[in-house]
């Protein structure tokens, strides 16, 4: 299946419009991306593991803004939940959203695949 413009993974419209419609560079700022939100990720499973309530907010909302940018639209929907859990200082659902995170980063890579 090949993904629309916008689907409920990728906005690709908003990648396009980040990268000047320039199918190179959309790649260059895939492949930066994904390589930090994975080394995001497994700093965020490190600071839930020690409680650390504010390096949870600040890597979730850091992936938030992130993904938004490049127009990962799924990535970034949950690590706005998990950003919105920490500004409570509650981590109850943070080991659930921190595992759909990880789940939302590998659809994101395969969406990515697809498309180029």
């Amino acid at each position: 299946m090949t993904p629309t413009m916008t689907d409920p993974i990728f906005d690709w419209n908003q990648l396009a419009q980040l990268a000047g419609g320039d199918a190179e560079f959309e790649q260059e700022l895939l492949g930066l991306f994904i390589g930090d939100v994975e080394d995001s990720l497994i700093q965020l499973v490190e600071a839930a593991d020690r409680a650390d309530v504010s390096k949870v907010e600040h890597l979730a909302h850091y992936i938030k803004g992130a993904s938004a940018n490049v127009g990962a639209t799924a990535l970034a929907h949950v690590a706005g939940q998990l950003e919105q859990e920490a500004q409570k200082s509650k981590l109850n659902q943070a080991s659930s959203l921190i595992e759909t995170l990880k789940v939302r980063c590998q659809e994101t890579k395969h969406a990515i695949e697809i498309r180029y």
